[in-house]
């Protein structure tokens, strides 16, 4: 009986989820016995490496970097970021929202379900992570910015997995805003 027991935990540990060659895991929690939740950091593949590099630019004309970060800080606020980080020393803006991705009643259903049943864990909430770095460009009030935005979703085993976006929308949406607040419009 200890044998089988001492086999049982082993596999336990062992069994943990296998990385692709693009992901990075830590803290495997194991599949039999789930002991600890899972982070996986997804590299990009070369494809969407080259859609995030053709938009994440932006040269902004006519702005000191002083406007910039303002009219940053404004656009991620109206966006719905609820914490908003400015260093005006250093040209960087760093913002967080956090989304709920299902109803508070489907969240407590299935928690109601895996007392049960051993269910997989489904995406509830993502966090979006967004960084603006600002430098001065090659012309006299000139501006090169910078967007890296991430996402992280979790499940309702409280494993995450984190992506780098490369959807021009999104971008697109943040360029938009920052431009309109600049513009006196937001």
């Amino acid at each position: 009986m200890r044998v089988i027991s001492w086999l049982c935990l082993s596999l336990a540990f062992c069994a943990g989820a296998r990385a692709a060659e693009n992901e990075q895991v830590q803290g495997q929690g194991g599949r039999v016995l789930h002991y600890s939740s899972t982070q996986v950091r997804v590299e990009p593949s070369a494809e969407e490496m080259r859609r995030y590099l053709q938009v994440r630019d932006l040269r902004l004309e006519g702005a000191s970097a002083a406007e910039a970060l303002q009219a940053g800080k404004q656009a991620l606020e109206k966006m719905g970021y609820g914490r908003v980080d400015v260093d005006p020393e250093y040209g960087v803006i760093r913002a967080e929202k956090d989304e709920v991705l299902i109803s508070q009643a489907r969240q407590v259903l299935r928690g109601l379900l895996k007392l049960k049943f051993p269910l997989p864990g489904k995406p509830d909430h993502q966090t979006t992570e967004l960084l603006l770095t600002l430098r001065p460009g090659g012309q006299a009030r000139q501006l090169m910015l910078r967007a890296q935005i991430r996402q992280t979703i979790w499940d309702s085993n409280g494993n995450s997995r984190t992506l780098l976006c490369s959807d021009q929308a999104y971008y697109r949406q943040f360029y938009d805003q920052l431009a309109a607040m600049l513009e006196g419009r937001g």
